[in-house]
């Protein structure tokens, strides 16, 4: 194996070197001068080629061209959103089908116009809305709204979900709750583009599945696994397969288009199809593909998986088998070309990392054991994928989710299997569900089949040692990576290199541990504020104390858990010392400090900064000994 037969995973890493430059010295450039930068740099190559340049000055001109690509393309995609463009009333588009929440509706609108004190101006804002409107909100449709949305909010919280950052990847900048009698839609959308192809598409089969599968509590999971629809899954079935360590099945990939394309080529096997017949059901089938991953929504492990049978079937066409590898830089620069936010997504990262752990580490693991019977065979090979998975994605996971599923290799060993299951009877009941007998019959097994994998979960959930509230640290997350990549490398770069790298990264290891360990010693206190209430975390440097003024349970796993466990501070805190003055005062005699309803007063024991967050991270706010309490958390560090 060598690194030249791999030419596209050479460009990724070159034009992913330029979005990474992108972040960190954003460029704000118009689309001309984009596409003049562009035509310069082939120029420059092409006068380099015809003066017969040294062949080392070519290559790194054609490589310098895709970091000057990847460093300018977010600014070319980047599409300026004006978050308080919306005063008054707007007119705007529906964009997808109503989804039902428990008081509301929710759906998302695409503005076209809006009122600003006396005419109609051009806006192109997406808003996010939750309406109590009689009628239900179709694609296609045109929606006055006499109220304006709301900016959304950043994080006030150290660590605390940016769902702000979420939705402004997505397009989206505003939110609104419409209640009854505040909108009304003025055209019935019965003109409506090819656009709206995919929701019209998507909804009626999600209503073929309403129709015939008769158990209710598996209707979420089967558009969930045969339409991506994950939206209306409850909060105790993700957790189920996320304890599990199978949440990934609920996520359409390369499971779910694999199986797919399996059924279809199943299908016309006994047809021994050759010649020009062949070809056109190939090229049929690459159009199914695509169909079905614009139906599924499109997701980065969805396209990934696209892309990855499509050139696999075109390969059939020409009787060649593409490097997997080239297959999965390939799909990762049309996906960052089309839209260089998507590398920040997790399941961009989480998909790609798990596929190359797969294919480096599967290998690997099933050399161990060789069983001699064919069903212990079977098993080890799933297990196998299964380990290579994990080991590739646990760092990423416990950085974003600070758990890891200690029972997923025995999850996925039943509930892989049962999933294909489900997909192999699904997948023909959205073909010809429409015939009643048969759509029924299937729909009952599909359903029946979800049940069986609803209860095997419920048993893993009962199982003991559950490993939560993790953290980890990017140069763990990189030694962990490494270390992996020298497992792989091990048969085809000599071993006293691979061992001299790896003895220095864990030196390297070592000595990060080391600082890590030092400054968590330090004290410091962090004031944490929610929509009602405040608390308290005095982190003494060896226990945390803690208190609590009116921030509920479940507001608490958002607000201040994910700053406890980022910080290693775990979530067992001792009470913090505290009395009430005259004054109704809450007075902290450990660190000599005074809050009330608004204000914060400083004692004798000065802390060295006070800090306030915002979206960008920590920023020093005041010297002063007595301030406001502001909207945002604050730290005291001592």
């Amino acid at each position: 194996m060598r690194f030249s037969d791999y030419p596209f995973l050479r460009y990724l890493l070159f034009f992913l070197a330029g979005i990474c430059l992108s972040f960190l010295f954003p460029l704000e450039v118009s689309k001309l001068v984009f596409l003049i930068a562009i035509v310069l740099l082939w120029l420059i190559y092409f006068l380099a080629a015809r003066l017969k340049a040294d062949l080392s000055i070519l290559t790194w001109l054609a490589y310098s061209q895709l970091i000057v690509l990847g460093w300018l393309l977010p600014s070319f995609h980047q599409e300026v959103q004006r978050e308080t463009v919306l005063d008054g009333p707007y007119l705007a588009q529906v964009q997808a089908y109503d989804l039902q929440k428990p008081n509301s509706r929710e759906n998302l609108l695409l503005a076209k116009y809006y009122f600003d004190s006396s005419k109609w101006a051009k806006a192109n804002q997406q808003v996010i809305i939750y309406h109590q409107s009689a009628q239900e909100f179709i694609p296609g449709q045109w929606v006055l709204v006499s109220d304006k949305p709301e900016k959304i909010e950043a994080p006030r919280n150290p660590n605390e979900f940016d769902y702000k950052g979420f939705l402004s990847r997505k397009g989206i900048t505003a939110r609104q709750f419409i209640p009854e009698g505040k909108s009304k839609i003025i055209s019935a959308g019965s003109n409506r583009s090819f656009y709206f192809f995919a929701d019209d598409l998507r909804e009626s089969l999600s209503d073929l599945l309403e129709k015939h599968i008769p158990q209710k509590s598996s209707l979420a999971i089967a558009r969930a696994l045969l339409l991506g629809q994950k939206n209306q899954l409850d909060r105790s079935t993700r957790q189920a397969y996320s304890e599990a360590g199978v949440m990934h099945i609920l996520a359409v990939s390369g499971l779910h288009v694999g199986i797919l394309v399996a059924v279809l080529l199943f299908l016309i096997k006994p047809l021994k199809l050759s010649g020009i017949a062949r070809k056109s059901y190939l090229l049929v089938l690459v159009l199914v593909i695509w169909t079905y991953a614009t139906i599924t929504g499109l997701s980065p492990s969805v396209v990934r998986a696209s892309v990855m049978f499509t050139l696999i079937v075109l390969g059939q066409l020409r009787d060649r088998k593409p490097p997997i590898f080239n297959i999965l830089a390939f799909s990762a620069i049309l996906m960052i070309a089309l839209n260089p936010g998507v590398i920040t997504e997790v399941g961009f990262q989480l998909s790609y990392l798990a596929v190359a752990g797969i294919v480096l580490l599967q290998p690997l693991i099933v050399r161990v054991w060789y069983p001699k019977s064919r069903i212990l065979e079977y098993l080890w090979q799933l297990g196998a994928v299964s380990i290579a998975a994990q080991l590739a994605t646990f760092p990423l996971s416990v950085w974003y989710f600070h758990s890891f599923p200690v029972w997923f290799l025995p999850a996925n060993l039943l509930v892989i299997p049962i999933t294909f299951l489900i997909m192999q009877v699904g997948i023909p009941m959205l073909l010809i569900g429409w015939i009643p007998f048969l759509g029924k019959a299937l729909g009952w097994v599909v359903g029946s089949l979800i049940q069986v994998e609803l209860w095997i979960l419920e048993a893993f959930r009962l199982l003991p040692f559950r490993l939560n509230e993790l953290t980890i640290q990017p140069v763990t997350m990189l030694l962990v990576w490494s270390l992996l990549l020298v497992w792989a490398a091990w048969e085809y770069v000599p071993k006293k290199q691979l061992a001299f790298w790896s003895v220095a990264l864990l030196f390297v290891w070592a000595m990060s541990g080391m600082l890590q360990l030092i400054s968590n010693q330090k004290p410091e206190v962090v004031i944490y504020r929610a929509e009602e209430g405040w608390a308290i975390d005095y982190w003494t440097g060896v226990e945390l104390k803690s208190w609590n003024q009116s921030i509920s349970s479940e507001d608490a796993d958002y607000v201040i858990l994910p700053n406890r466990v980022k910080s290693n501070w775990g979530n067992e805190p001792q009470e913090l010392q505290v009395f009430s003055t005259q004054e109704g005062d809450l007075y902290f005699s450990e660190l000599d400090l005074t809050i009330s309803e608004k204000r914060m007063v400083l004692g004798q024991k000065s802390p060295q900064n006070i800090q306030l967050w915002d979206s960008q991270g920590w920023i020093k706010h005041s010297d002063s000994k007595s301030l406001e309490i502001p909207f945002n958390a604050l730290r005291l560090t001592f």
